[in-house]
Parts: structure tokens; C-alpha cells; sequence
């Protein structure tokens, strides 16, 4: 498979797969268990894995949310479990996520996904994604239900960094990408109220049109690095994690 066909074909199911656990039973109780609500265990669990930076450094990382949210979720979060416990627990999250999810995905598909997902993680730099960064220094647990999750997470930051350098290179505020991105199924999730709302001139549909091809092309680009068989088995396991994941 060509890196244009497999940026495209996995585009989508990383997004869901990769984020799948974010909300799930197994998040909510380990949450719960650190005094955390799911909402915050979200913030201090993928914030944390960035590393001690200060507020609204992380903020602005989490480009996409409107500024301040992440920052204040983080702080609180900071006052009742620190940044190491919350981290822990998160990963324990999308390991138990990924042990009830995965568990009918044959191994070997499992393994190919995640042998060629660090192929790819293997080429790239170090400190231009600070989420990316975090999550590649978790490693692998030599299991293979709990790495294929973790590779799935790994991709998913992997595209999403990509993107949000290319939505920022647009000139589009964080705002008007999620009003714009999927009928803004993300608006008020990132904290985006009717207030926050942009007229849809013909100059922001025009920055905002081509983003997915560029992000595609971006991805495709790093995808280069692989063997077509390798980006085959990228596809072929993130495709059937997508089908264990939606039921």
C-alpha cells in the first residue's frame, strides 16, 4: 500500500480508536479512584504525559481548545492528584480499555500494528510534538492487546500534531477550525459557545478547505519511511481495532 492510501485509510479510524477510552467505564473508575472526575482525569491524564510545564504552556498546546480551558482543568486537577499519579492511572485506563476492547483481535494483527507503528515512531524527532513525545516515553508493556492501544494513541497524536501545525500555518483561529471541522461536532466540547461563532466568509472556508488533503499529504509524507507491507499492517490493524471498538 502507498503512504497516500494509508494516510487516508487510517485517518478516520485512529481518530476513533485512539480516543476511544478517553470517556469509557474504565476511565471513569480510574479517575474516581484519584479523586478526579472523567473530564478532569482527561486533562491531567493527556496533559501529564507532556511532562512539569506550566499552565498555559500546556494551553497552548492543546491548540484547539478555548484558551484558558485545558489551563484550568490542569490546575485543579494539579490540587488533588499529582501530575505522576494522574499519568500512571491513565495509562492503566487505556490498558484495561484495551484488554476489554481488544480482546478478539487476533494477536498477530496486533503485533504487525504495533511493530510497524514503532518503525515509524523510531524516525521521528524528538520535541516538535510535545504529546507525541509523551506518549512514545511510556514504551511498550510486551503485551500485545495494551502496546497495539498504545501505538493506536501514538498515531493518533502523531496525525493530530500534523494537523494542528497546518491549521495554524491556515491563519484560522481554534475556533473556527472546530466550528468548520465535521459540522462542529467538537465546538462546544472544546468549550465553544454561540458567542464564539465566526461568520463563514468566503476567506475562512477558503483557509480552512484543502486542510485534511494537506494532512493527508503530511502524513503520507512520514508514512514514506515504511515498507508498503508495513503500512499495510498499519491499515489492516487499525481497521480491525475500529470494528472491536464500535461493536
Amino acid at each position: 500500500m502507498d503512504s497516500t492510501a494509508t494516510a487516508v485509510a487510517t485517518a478516520r479510524p485512529l481518530g476513533t480508536v485512539g480516543s476511544s477510552f478517553y470517556f469509557a467505564p474504565q476511565s471513569v473508575e480510574q479517575g474516581e479512584a484519584i479523586g478526579l472526575d472523567v473530564i478532569a482525569f482527561y486533562a491531567a491524564g493527556r496533559a501529564g504525559v507532556i511532562g512539569d510545564r506550566p499552565v498555559d504552556e500546556v494551553d497552548s498546546i492543546f491548540f484547539f481548545f478555548k484558551a484558558g480551558l485545558v489551563a484550568a482543568m490542569v490546575e485543579t486537577s494539579r490540587t488533588i492528584a499529582s501530575r505522576e499519579v494522574a499519568v500512571a492511572a491513565h495509562i492503566e485506563a487505556a490498558d484495561a480499555y484495551a484488554a476489554a476492547a481488544l480482546a478478539g483481535v487476533p494477536v498477530d494483527v496486533l503485533e504487525r500494528f504495533t511493530d510497524a507503528t514503532y518503525a515509524l515512531v523510531d524516525t521521528l524527532p524528538m520535541g516538535r510534538w510535545p504529546i507525541v513525545d509523551g506518549y512514545r516515553s511510556l514504551g511498550r508493556r510486551d503485551d500485545a492487546v495494551s502496546d497495539a492501544y498504545r501505538a493506536a494513541i501514538l498515531l493518533r497524536e502523531l496525525r493530530g500534531g500534523l494537523h494542528t501545525e497546518i491549521v495554524q500555518s491556515s491563519g484560522l483561529t481554534a475556533a473556527a477550525a472546530c466550528q468548520l471541522d465535521q459540522g462542529g461536532a467538537y465546538f462546544a466540547l472544546h468549550g465553544y459557545n454561540d458567542d464564539d461563532r465566526v461568520e463563514e466568509t468566503a476567506e475562512v472556508l477558503a483557509a480552512r478547505s484543502g486542510i485534511e488533503d494537506a494532512t493527508d499529504a503530511a502524513m503520507a509524507e512520514i508514512l514514506e519511511t515504511l515498507t508498503p507491507t508495513q503500512r499495510g499492517d498499519l491499515v489492516t490493524g487499525v481497521e480491525a481495532m475500529l470494528v472491536a471498538v464500535t461493536g
